[in-house]
């Protein structure tokens, strides 16, 4: 049997957010409970130690609050480690990254009312077949505002449609981004108790094409805030989206840059098993696809 690593976002109850799906605190112990029953779940720094059963890590992406009040709290409690990705540019920068935009306000507004906006806007030619990456979501408008506003619109496009909406509904940014996202004094508690803490990002961008600069942009800034925090480099990393419709030319542009800069893996989102002669990429199994919700 081959190792195994799985990703997890939000740790949490929808609560009114129809924006996301999140795995209820419930589910996630569940989860943990299955799956320690067939796999050794150990931190990154063990994945190359011998040892009789298949391993497990369990990966994070986004840093945000609920992964320190809910799934750290049963980590803790279940004396579990796992590694937990944050991004910079919230704290540094005081900007909400798109994604994080794009699920507040779909999670309040209604699909119609950002759907006219964008069709006044913009072309929308092709829909129904590019929004097909979506598919896990039901509403078709659902889809087609994702796929506009992920992956075709510009940021300044995007942030256009959205940018008035997030603000009526979170006027104070300062206080959503604090009770968004995880402080520097949660990411020091979750260190201290034996997590592992790596890079997601500055702004959570998808890989554009040129390595140095990506990573002059996106990761040195990220690693730069969390040598602040924790008083090292950290050395492991996590791409925005998997490095998005281009992760392919970043592995192979990016991973000479990163190994040349000390990191020691990143993790990809395509769906397969760890092989126990692991590379430098390792892929990962999102949760929702582990087991049925009880």
């Amino acid at each position: 049997m081959n190792n195994l690593a799985v990703m997890y976002h939000y740790v949490r109850k929808q609560e009114g957010w129809r924006g996301i799906f999140p795995l209820s605190p419930q589910d996630f112990s569940y989860q943990i409970d299955e799956l320690s029953k067939t796999y050794d779940i150990i931190s990154l720094d063990q994945m190359d130690t011998p040892r009789s059963k298949p391993w497990c890590v369990l990966t994070f992406d986004d840093g945000t609050k609920d992964q320190y009040t809910n799934a750290f709290e049963i980590l803790k409690r279940k004396g579990v480690p796992a590694y937990f990705t944050v991004m910079s540019g919230p704290a540094v920068s005081g900007v909400v990254p798109m994604v994080h935009l794009v699920h507040s306000v779909l999670s309040f507004v209604p699909d119609e009312e950002i759907w006219e906006q964008i069709c006044l806007k913009h072309d929308t030619t092709g829909i129904e077949e590019a929004s097909i990456i979506y598919a896990y979501e039901p509403k078709r408008l659902r889809r087609y505002n994702k796929y506009m506003l992920n992956v075709k619109l510009t940021t300044e496009e995007a942030t256009e449609i959205l940018g008035s909406l997030f603000e009526s509904l979170f006027p104070n940014k300062h206080q959503f981004i604090h009770d968004f996202y995880l402080t520097e004094q949660e990411i020091k508690h979750m260190y201290r108790e034996g997590m592992t803490i790596g890079i997601h990002g500055h702004d959570h961008l998808s890989y554009f094409g040129d390595a140095q600069q990506f990573y002059d942009r996106e990761i040195q800034p990220c690693r730069e805030y969390l040598n602040k925090v924790l008083g090292f480099r950290s050395d492991w990393y996590t791409p925005a989206f998997g490095g998005g419709v281009q992760h392919k030319e970043m592995k192979e542009q990016l991973t000479p840059i990163l190994i040349a800069n000390g990191f020691k893996g990143a993790f990809s989102t395509v769906p397969k098993e760890v092989p126990h002669d692991r590379g430098f990429w390792i892929d990962r199994i999102d949760c929702a696809k582990l087991f049925h919700a009880r």
